[in-house]
Formats: C-alpha cells, structure tokens, sequence
C-alpha cells in the first residue's frame, strides 16, 4: 500500500485568524532563518498525520526593522495573535534552543507556566537554562532535554487529547 502524503495536521501563522478546532497546539521558541535549525516546521512534519491544528507564531512577512512598540499596529496585531492563540490551545509548546537568546520565550514561559498547558524542552547550552530548570520545577513541568524526546512528549499528547 501506498503511503499518503496528505497530511491531516494544519499549520495557522499570523496574521491569519483561524476558528481553531482541537487539539491544538502552539509553539514558542527561537526563530532562526537557517532552514537546518527550523525547529517549528520539524515538529508540525513529526505531527502531520494526526488531526491537529498548530499554530506557528513564525509569521513569513516578518520585517525586522518594525518598531516594537504597541503603538505600531503590525507589531501589535502580531503579539495580539500570539497572546490570543495561546489562550485557545491545548497545548503551549516552548523550545529553548542552544545558542539563542530567547527573552521573549522566557516570558511568555512565565506567562503560561501555570496553565497546565505546558510542555518545556532546553537543552543543555542554552544560556538560561537554570531559570527554566526552576519555572519547571515550581509549575511541576517535565522538562525535557532533546528535540526527539519533545516530538514524542507533544505527540503524546495531542492522542491524548483526541482520546477526550
């Protein structure tokens, strides 16, 4: 038989705003422009054969040079999206990858680690990695070391999620 390259998952990104349908997921973590280290698209092809709506904040018309401010309204409609979405999903995803500053992630950690929606993975290297340790440790949330072992523990969950 044939394998099918259909895939069930759906992937959103801003500025798009989905009706979201369950199980959902949304991933917070580093965004790098190399390809080889695209973390996000890794994980959504690891779920592609299950019913699941992922939600990438990786927008494809991100410009750098917008102004972080609320007052511009690309910048606002973007984190708006994110802090909605979040809200919405079964499960909040956050990779801390080696080599990256992600001041960002380590808020929105802190904004969603008491939600029982998180599933964390930082590996050894990243720079902060004692204060994820420590979130973790007071939010009771696994913290897992390894891309592989966060596609199998999101895996998990999203059948766990179909089975509700």
């Amino acid at each position: 038989m044939a394998e099918s390259n259909t895939s069930r998952a759906v992937v959103h990104k801003p500025p798009i705003r989905p009706t979201v349908k369950s199980p959902s997921v949304i991933l917070y973590g580093a965004i790098q422009s190399d390809p080889d280290k695209d973390w996000q698209t890794s994980l959504a092809k690891s779920l592609s054969d299950l019913p699941v709506t992922i939600l990438n904040p990786r927008r494809d018309d991100w410009d750098s040079t917008w102004v972080e401010d609320i007052s511009f309204p690309k910048f606002k409609e973007q984190v708006a999206w994110e802090m909605d979405y979040a809200q919405v999903a079964d499960i909040i995803v956050f990779y801390f990858a080696p080599g990256t500053l992600t001041p960002i992630t380590l808020l929105e950690l802190g904004m969603y680690a008491g939600t029982g929606k998180a599933i964390v993975c930082c590996p050894e290297g990243f720079y902060k990695r004692g204060n994820v340790q420590m979130v973790c440790l007071r939010y009771e949330i696994e913290l897992l070391g390894t891309l592989d072992e966060l596609h199998e523990t999101v895996r998990n969950k999203v059948l766990e999620k179909m089975g509700e």
